[in-house]
């Protein structure tokens, strides 16, 4: 499987490391990833202004 990396910043960087030890932060970006790539294949136009992240109450429990 191919990698893909980006820059992010210090401050942000050092927010990820201050994350409680039970979050499992590779997992909500997994997701994250998912559903953007999701997004971007049924519009290709899309740029990132049109995009915001959100928390809502989980309706299906078989992404985990």
């Amino acid at each position: 499987m191919a990698k893909y990396s980006a820059t992010i910043d210090e401050d942000t960087r050092q927010r990820i490391l201050a994350l409680p030890k039970g979050v499992h932060f590779s997992a909500f970006m997994k997701k994250a990833i998912s559903v953007f790539v999701g997004e971007l294949e049924k519009d290709p136009d899309l740029g990132p202004e049109d995009f915001v992240i959100m928390r809502t109450a989980r309706k299906d429990i078989s992404g985990k």
